[in-house]
């Protein structure tokens, strides 16, 4: 269920209604990716998890934390004080509609630290339930990169008309590693195409398998939040 498709007559008020918040970002990925790859992914696997469960999926935040990529064109981002206040504001507004329970799917990295701040915060000032998921940490992916095999092969599945060339290998690693520090402030710093992984590697096959890896994970939890009594 989509609330920006529904009127308000129709948005079912329950006890266990659970609702999901998709954030990603709007970011270059590399020349050949499109710059909403994270958040084309979270409200994918929202949106087929919630028609799996009857959850409700709110409007997507699809600005993220992203200033790192601010010298590549196109890449649009928000302070993290910006990012906080709009998802707790819209979970607080959200509850006027007797939503007890919230997941935030969540398709970009540079938002994580936020989200469980504000995960955190909602419970210890409002006892609001509110649970940060991230696909690539939910299924322990391996070698995540930026615009790289994973999340090319994610889009060449559900979006695959997105895709471009030239399709190239970038940095192997996010970030430069100093003598046990790291510089990480800017991706060009460390990769000049905004690449990190190796796109080459992508394929839909690839990418169908992640995303049902990812909807199972969150449509598990769905139902865990709805159908169980946690004392939170």
């Amino acid at each position: 269920m989509n609330l920006e498709e529904m009127t308000c007559k129709e948005v079912e008020r329950e006890d266990d209604q659970v609702a999901l918040i998709p954030t990603g970002s709007t970011e270059q990925h590399g020349p050949h990716g499109p710059l909403g790859t994270d958040t084309i992914i979270a409200k994918e696997i929202a949106r087929s998890a919630a028609n799996q469960t009857q959850a409700l999926v709110l409007p997507a935040i699809s600005v993220g934390i992203s200033e790192e990529h601010r010298e590549f064109q196109g890449s649009l981002y928000i302070s993290s004080d910006t990012f906080r206040n709009q998802l707790t504001e819209i979970i607080l507004s959200a509850q006027s509609s007797e939503i007890a329970k919230y997941v935030v799917v969540n398709g970009h990295g540079g938002n994580i630290s936020a989200i469980k701040e504000v995960c955190k915060n909602l419970y210890l000032e409002y006892t609001t339930i509110v649970m940060h998921w991230t696909w690539f940490d939910a299924i322990s992916a391996k070698n995540m990169g930026h615009g790289g095999e994973l999340e090319t092969s994610l889009i060449k599945y559900l979006r695959p008309e997105l895709v471009k060339e030239p399709l190239e290998p970038g940095a192997e690693n996010w970030g430069l590693k100093l003598h046990g520090s790291k510089f990480d402030y800017l991706t060009s710093s460390f990769t000049q195409n905004g690449v990190v992984g190796d796109p080459t590697k992508a394929t839909k096959k690839k990418g169908k398998k992640l995303f049902s890896q990812a909807t199972n994970k969150l449509t598990n939890l769905i139902e865990d939040l709805k159908n169980s009594n946690y004392d939170f």
